[in-house]
């Protein structure tokens, strides 16, 4: 059942690829290059390509800057913890509110929460 191709092969054979530019740099310079994307909230190809080039025709990767992150995992842990409490308050207007260990580790689940988060907001 041989048709020519790679069986394994995987991708497009019609995909346009770019050709690229490699340049060595020392150690000292990858460390600043690097933390200078960073900085930008680029990845280094697109830091450099946007140094180089007035107008680049490949789109900018931009990676999230370390605050947005840092957003973004809160907001994430406070909706869990926003959805646990609400159903142990849907069960409490319903008469069904009891002292249980599910509520023992939503409580500590907060508290590790909110230690956690202030520890976060003061490195940052």
């Amino acid at each position: 059942m041989c048709s020519g191709r790679e069986e394994n092969r995987s991708g497009s054979e019609n995909r346009k690829r770019y050709p690229r530019v490699y340049s060595r740099v020392s150690e000292a310079e990858r460390i600043k290059i690097e933390s200078d994307a960073a900085a930008h909230g680029l990845s280094v190809g697109s830091y450099l390509r946007w140094l180089a080039i007035d107008r680049p025709e490949t789109r900018a990767v931009r990676r999230p800057l370390a605050d947005v992150q840092l957003l973004a995992q809160i907001k994430g842990q406070v909706g869990k913890l926003g959805g646990n409490i609400h159903q142990l308050l849907r069960l409490a207007n319903r008469g069904e509110f009891l002292w249980t260990e599910e509520l023992a580790v939503a409580a500590k689940e907060v508290s590790d929460f909110l230690a956690t988060a202030r520890d976060l907001l003061r490195r940052a």
